[in-house]
């Protein structure tokens, strides 16, 4: 329970970050809101995104296998998510380098990660950005915050229309 509270706070936390700092704008004509990435995990050559949506408390899970997106699972519970995919709690308050999200774009494939220097700091994080080509990873980007991110060509990776 404590765990799952803190999970919350920590996503309703990030949501009114990144939500704050951006216009109102209408929603789409289609009517897919905007999510925003919170955590990936690499499961073989399968990607596992979870991605949190605007005025929703549950993150949606997608995987990305074989160039293709689509939904995971619908999960009902934060707690099931947590324990699919418990790396997400521990990411949030360790040092290592993090899978946040992955980008497609242009017939590039990027990984975006972030690693935080303070693990009780999120404002020290620093969010690299690499291209990943025939099975071998450069580093494209670095930035000191997700404001860098936001105003950069790989915004998409975090902010998801």
């Amino acid at each position: 329970m404590k765990t799952k509270l803190w999970f919350a706070v920590m996503a309703s936390f990030l949501s009114m970050m990144a939500f704050s700092q951006k216009k109102k704008q209408p929603e789409k004509s289609y009517g897919k809101p905007q999510e925003m990435a919170v955590y990936a995990e690499k499961r073989g050559s399968d990607y596992y995104l979870v991605r949190l949506e605007k005025d929703k408390n549950i993150p949606n899970v997608y995987v990305h296998s074989n160039g293709v997106t689509k939904p995971y699972k619908n999960y009902s519970d934060l707690k099931d998510i947590v324990t699919e995919f418990p790396g997400m709690m521990t990411s949030n308050n360790s040092t290592k380098e993090e899978l946040i999200s992955i980008l497609k774009k242009d017939d590039h494939f990027y990984e975006i990660t972030s690693q935080r220097k303070d693990p009780k700091n999120i404002e020290k994080t620093v969010i690299t950005v690499y291209e990943v080509m025939n099975g071998q990873k450069r580093i494209v980007e670095e930035y000191n915050d997700i404001y860098e991110v936001m105003a950069s060509p790989y915004k998409e990776a975090i902010m998801i229309n």
